[in-house]
């Protein structure tokens, strides 16, 4: 049995570094009395304890009682090298063995118990970390997940206030530690609601914890420095070919040279000019208008959306572009509106007024809306989460203004009416940008132009595009692509092409919505 006085930090590990020491000296001793090299036994130790440190690195073991056990063996060592003795006749070390043995039991044990708390902070950073590099988790095991990181950091607090003593120069980090331990114990509940809500608006509380995490750091004393974990947000492979772009907008999104503007955009843009990873987009006053994460231009992942006096607008996600799962939208005053579904279908849930009455319960109810005045807005039914029959709205002053009749959901027909006088009638055709001269006349343009180019590979282009109100095209896409010359001719030719018309709601009022084309080579 071997004791080391300068391992009782570690025990095991640190005894057997010392050892190791001891025999390091001994034998070296051994070989320069039998005229032996003695370079390959110094060689073949340096080896050991590099790929001892380069594993203990990875384990975030404690190097520095590893050196304290080796060190003392190595005393050891030369001790028993001056007295006479060689390893075999060991007389010196009994006097240390004791003494070890005596220094292992009267010295205080909060290294041990300390070294077991950081330990237990680390495994479960540890486990986070392999959770989030994971892909393709449902949600539930999410949530068993964070469950069980949850009694983690409890269990690990507990360790830490079982603490008997510490010295006055580990006060200061373990305030820290507590602190950072709340706050990851309080982040982990903001994750477990955000995924029993289904509601993405935890992800700003979750920010905040991090944000506050960056005060514990960095410690006086780290046995290894912790880093706070988060979800990987980009891909570290595509990231050094994106750069960071600041891009004006003016009030219906249509990008302009420079301020002044109603908005601004502050992100990363690969060589195709598409936004890539984590974008913020802003108001000209600084407040935040959105905030999400964006792969080859299209939005990807968790989006929240602000007003301009700093509400909530909306919340959700979106997959490759398209709004999937549960959504979140607000009223002006920051209370809860609507919780909506886009799953196989649209599904309206729950709807609530502004003052939090709910309208819409499970998809059915009927909603009212109404002028600051008091006069009824508009009113109609909801059944299986879609508008359905008739729907009524009117102006300010009570006159009627429009009448549409829906069919689990979609827009058959309608008829709305000006103040001035002027009718019109039309149906869900309206809510799709169209081309100013038709769609056969548009056809035949591209149509034209394809043949004249006379590819010999012949294919298709699928091509989707923001026509705003201004009748601007903008934030061109491809999903469905030929060939790099084909997908650029495909955009070229629609730009400058025949005019469009944006989408009209109540048959008349221009807002911006997105048209779909195919270019056939």
């Amino acid at each position: 049995m071997y004791f080391n006085l300068f391992s009782v930090g570690v025990g095991a590990s640190g005894a057997i570094f010392g050892l190791f020491g001891f025999m390091l000296t001994v034998q070296i001793a051994e070989s320069k009395k039998d005229d032996r090299p003695v370079a390959p036994l110094v060689v073949n130790f340096l080896i050991f304890l590099v790929v001892n440190f380069l594993f203990a690195n990875v384990l975030n073991a404690d190097n520095a009682a590893h050196m304290g056990g080796l060190a003392g063996g190595l005393i050891i060592g030369i001790a028993t090298i001056f007295s006479g003795s060689s390893y075999r006749e060991i007389k010196v070390e009994y006097l240390v063995l004791i003494l070890s043995i005596a220094g292992f039991v009267v010295l205080p044990r909060y290294q041990v118990t300390y070294f077991k708390f950081f330990q237990s902070v680390l495994a479960t950073e540890d486990s986070m970390n392999s959770l989030f590099r994971k892909k393709d988790i449902s949600d539930e095991t999410y949530l068993k997940s964070f469950e069980r990181f949850g009694f983690y950091w409890d269990s690990t607090r507990a360790l830490l206030d079982a603490q008997p003593y510490l010295p006055e120069v580990l006060h200061q980090d373990t305030a820290r530690l507590k602190r950072y331990i709340y706050l990851r114990k309080q982040e982990n509940n903001f994750r477990i609601q955000m995924i029993r809500n289904e509601s993405y608006r935890y992800m700003d509380s979750i920010e905040w914890s991090h944000q506050q995490m960056q005060s514990c750091f960095p410690l006086d004393y780290p046995l290894t420095q912790l880093v706070p974990v988060r979800e990987p947000e980009t891909d570290s492979v595509a990231a050094p070919k994106w750069h960071a772009v600041k891009t004006w907008y003016n009030e219906e999104w249509e990008e302009i040279p420079g301020p002044p503007g109603a908005f601004y955009r502050l992100g990363q843009q690969d060589s195709l000019g598409r936004w890539q990873g984590l974008a913020i987009d802003y108001y000209s006053s600084g407040l935040v208008q959105m905030k999400g994460s964006f792969k080859d231009g299209r939005k990807d992942g968790v989006f929240l959306y602000y007003s301009d006096h700093n509400t909530y607008e909306a919340a959700g996600r979106y997959s490759q572009g398209e709004p999937v799962g549960k959504w979140e939208n607000f009223h002006r005053n920051g209370i809860l509106k609507s919780e909506e579904y886009f799953r196989q279908e649209y599904f309206m849930k729950n709807l609530w007024d502004s003052t939090g009455q709910l309208l819409i319960q499970n998809g059915e109810g009927t909603y009212t809306h109404y002028y600051d005045n008091g006069v009824l807005a508009e009113q109609g039914e909801y059944h299986e989460g879609k508008k359905e029959g008739v729907w009524r709205g009117y102006h300010s002053n009570g006159q009627p203004y429009f009448e549409e009749f829906f069919s689990k959901g979609r827009l058959i027909q309608g008829r709305s009416s000006t103040r001035e006088g002027q009718r019109f009638v039309y149906d869900a055709s309206s809510f799709f940008p169209i081309p100013e001269a038709g769609y056969p006349y548009f056809n035949n343009y591209l149509k034209e132009k394809a043949t004249a180019l006379g590819l010999s590979t012949p294919g298709e282009v699928k091509v989707s595009f923001r026509v705003t109100l201004n009748r601007v095209l903008t934030d061109f896409q491809i999903d469905k692509s030929l060939n790099p010359q084909a997908d650029s001719l495909a955009v070229e030719w629609i730009k400058s092409g025949p005019a469009w018309l944006p989408p009209r709601e109540h048959g008349h009022i221009m807002q911006s919505g997105w048209a779909f084309v195919t270019v056939e080579f």
